[in-house]
């Protein structure tokens, strides 16, 4: 998955690198893919549920729960 448009570069990287985290202390802990994603709070799709997927889904995640409107 690429980036997505209306995530700024630096915020999509640093997302990336959360999901990279979770993902890792799950695979350590013998856990899988979905067990990260159910974690985080994330609904795994279907069978699509792998680490590459799981990883950017939650980096997709972090970013939409931190686009919350800005006081002016």
């Amino acid at each position: 998955m690429s980036r997505p448009a209306n995530i700024n570069h630096v915020e999509w990287e640093l997302a990336l690198s959360l999901g990279r985290s979770i993902c890792a202390d799950f695979f350590k802990k013998g856990g899988t893919a979905r067990d990260a994603l159910s974690a985080y709070g994330v609904i795994p799709r279907g069978e699509l549920a792998n680490w590459k997927v799981a990883i950017e889904t939650i980096a997709v995640a972090h970013c939409q729960m931190s686009e919350m409107p800005r006081a002016a």
